[in-house]
């Protein structure tokens, strides 16, 4: 059995051109339709890099692209077996299993967006990515985080050999050394904030007050979600899933090996950045992964991926295209 996942990106992602990525495309609409639904111009903004570096624009930019190479890949032909989103690209991942609706989504990556920017403004902190422990390394710094360096934490488990901290500045220093010394490499991370921390807990509180006022479908294909990488089970859990997510650390190495635990051969990073991707080849060095972040990389796609065999969908309703 040979299976293709859909992965969608995350606020790190986000990168100028992102809109003209798909002039010429019908998907190139997606960014006029949501961005009317949230008042932004988000055709003008996906392409400003200065503009959607802030949080408040990134995630609902990033949203909109994702949700733009989504319409192109079921257009295409391409069938989706299991679908995930690393923080952010939850969201996209919850509207393409059929969880919630382009427009519902919309309005709940937005107020995400700036309810995290003004919890970002609340508090100071950030986020550092650490590249080369091996596991025991990664387990000795957990202890440590949990014992003398407990103010800052791992945010983000990537993929074997990376890992990514977040806390308030001083904490954030104290962590980098110590992970210098057990033989990590370190870079500080573009971001406003310490996401995935206890400093996000009031934009947690903004994205529980949304989404009690939207309707949460089952999911109409596997969906993982990213804190533990298990499959959510029905419209309640889904809300659950985009609530939690804004706190819980991204657990996406596990969603890798669960991935290919279920069998998946091929996966798509569903949007920009190419990132998901990268963090692949150190997890799932066996799975083809190929990144549709514009009309260029569909043409490619298409070739690779749209004539393969599929799962048996006799079981599942189909996902719409413009779900």
């Amino acid at each position: 059995m040979s299976l293709t996942a859909a992965l969608f990106p995350g606020q790190g992602s986000h990168r100028p051109g992102m809109a003209t990525a798909w002039e010429g495309h019908p998907a190139h609409a997606t960014f006029d339709e949501v961005g009317r639904t949230i008042g932004l111009d988000l055709v003008r903004l996906a392409d400003d890099a200065e503009t959607c570096a802030t949080t408040a624009v990134a995630q609902p930019v990033v949203y909109a692209a994702s949700i733009a190479a989504w319409r192109a890949l079921t257009d295409a032909g391409v069938t989706v077996d299991v679908t995930a989103g690393h923080s952010l690209g939850e969201v996209a991942a919850c509207v393409a299993a059929g969880s919630l609706s382009i427009a519902d989504g919309a309005q709940l990556v937005t107020e995400r967006g700036r309810a995290m920017g003004r919890a970002c403004r609340g508090s100071r902190g950030g986020m550092v990515a650490v590249i080369g422990l091996d596991a025991a390394a990664v387990g000795r710094l957990h202890d440590w985080l949990d014992g003398p360096g407990r103010d800052a934490t791992i945010a983000n488990d990537n993929a074997p050999g990376q890992v990514v901290l977040a806390g308030p500045h001083d904490a954030l220093e104290r962590a980098e050394a110590h992970a210098v010394r057990l033989g990590g490499r370190c870079r500080a991370l573009t971001v406003e904030g310490a996401f995935h921390t206890t400093a996000m807990s009031p934009a947690m509180v903004a994205v529980h007050e949304v989404a009690r006022r939207l309707t949460f479908a089952p999911p109409t294909l596997t969906w993982l979600r990213g804190r533990d990488a298990a499959a959510v089970p029905d419209g309640a859990g889904a809300a659950r899933a985009l609530v939690e997510g804004v706190l819980a650390p991204v657990n996406w190495r596990g969603v890798q090996t669960e991935l290919v635990e279920r069998g998946v051969t091929h996966a798509i990073e569903v949007g920009p950045g190419g990132v998901l991707r990268g963090l692949a080849k150190r997890a799932m060095p066996d799975v083809t992964v190929a990144t549709l972040d514009g009309r260029e990389a569909l043409d490619a796609l298409g070739i690779d991926l749209t004539d393969r065999p599929h799962q048996a969908d006799r079981d599942r309703p189909e996902v719409p295209a413009w779900a």
